[in-house]
């Protein structure tokens, strides 16, 4: 079970209200190596990027000195008593959660405040949203607890909560993602997590962001149960894990494709890993989605995917210079809608007001590893 330790004061005078933003994540490659069930056993690697679309958690004082949580995306509001700490159960259940941690470790008191929830993209597409929600509650209330966690211990945090607390059959990928912001490589082992930025030069990151597109399919997926077939098949299934050996080696291809500067082969490997991923499971994909994907082939682009576990979401499509305005007539005609999107380069912070002037902060003093970077540990 987790544990923290204070590793300095928070900025003082916050005010009555934080506001955290944590970003969206695009993933690349090496998707399903990020689970525990694979990477325990033959370590993972992701290459992945946050995205300027963003989770936000509001938490503003109550007179009453009672608790509030609101859900924008689900539309459902919850109010608790002074002194009554919400049952982690749904709905809600995620704030609840992390609200549970805070609390039972005394970092916070049982209410005096409320939590207001939303989100740039619906719930179920396939951004990560539900770990980006996760950190962003994990910020906003240790910023109101004035505790410090490093990036590292955020994305620990959120992923002891959703995989161990929650039972979410979940990878990391998502909650280093947002906790980070960037374009990194993550590689995952049994013994930590470390984030490798990926450094790109200026004109080649605006280059690629230029290049990627992000259609919504307008279907819901349930990742839950994709992942959850995978994970057991990761025990079992040799030619799951062979697959995913594949899917983690194709992860490198890019990695070594982007150094390189090749970005149109960065493309045409999204294209190999997505066909790979597509034998994980048969609902990553349906006829709808293989329809799509080979009319923005037809059209100009290189490679894409389905962001997530598949099933739904969005589509990301590389497409190479020129192309773009054809790809999307392409999508247009069968009525999927762009979401324009650009790179974060922060990560998760907090952004709040008192008095006029703008808190931010994503505090980063520990390196990123496995342990939390020394504020957050495990345990037994």
């Amino acid at each position: 079970m987790p544990a923290t330790k204070s590793i300095g004061p928070w900025p003082p005078a916050l005010g009555p209200q934080i506001i955290a933003r944590a970003p969206l994540r695009i993933s690349f490659g090496g998707g399903g190596t990020d689970l525990a069930a694979y990477y325990e056993r033959h370590e993972g690697l992701v290459v992945s990027a946050a995205i300027g679309r963003y989770c936000t958690v509001t938490v503003t004082d109550t007179p009453d000195g009672g608790m509030r949580i609101v859900s924008a995306d689900y539309g459902v509001e919850e109010t608790y008593a002074p002194g009554e700490l919400p049952q982690v159960a749904e709905p809600l259940a995620l704030p609840k959660a992390v609200l549970e941690w805070f609390v039972s470790r005394g970092h916070l008191p049982v209410g005096g405040f409320a939590l207001h929830l939303s989100s740039e993209v619906p719930p179920g597409t396939g951004l990560g949203s539900s770990s980006a929600m996760t950190v962003a509650l994990i910020r906003a209330l240790a910023a109101r607890a004035r505790l410090v966690l490093d990036a590292a211990a955020v994305a620990e945090l959120a992923s002891w909560i959703e995989i161990t607390r929650l039972g979410m059959p979940i990878g990391k990928q998502d909650q280093y993602a947002s906790a980070f912001g960037g374009l990194n490589t993550i590689d995952f082992r049994a013994d930590g997590v470390t984030v490798r930025p990926l450094t790109l030069d200026a004109p080649m990151r605006a280059a690629l962001d230029e290049r990627l597109l992000l259609f919504s399919t307008g279907q819901r997926r349930d990742s839950a149960t994709i992942l959850g077939q995978q994970r057991q098949a990761t025990g079992t299934d040799a030619l799951t894990i062979a697959r995913l050996g594949r899917l983690k080696a194709l992860a490198a291809e890019m990695v070594a494709t982007l150094h390189d500067g090749d970005l149109d082969l960065f493309g045409r490997l999204l294209d190999v890993a997505w066909r790979e991923k597509r034998g994980l499971s048969s609902r990553v994909s349906s006829a709808a989605i293989d329809r799509w994907y080979e009319a923005a082939l037809a059209a100009g682009a290189l490679g894409g995917k389905i962001t997530g576990a598949g099933g739904g979401g969005f589509l990301l499509l590389y497409s190479p210079p020129g192309a773009a305005p054809t790809v999307r007539a392409a999508l247009a005609r069968d009525d999927l809608r762009e979401l324009p999107f650009a790179f974060d380069r922060l990560g998760a912070r907090i952004e709040g007001a008192q008095g006029g002037a703008v808190v931010s902060t994503n505090r980063q003093q520990a390196p990123p590893g496995g342990e939390g970077g020394g504020v957050f540990a495990a345990e037994d």
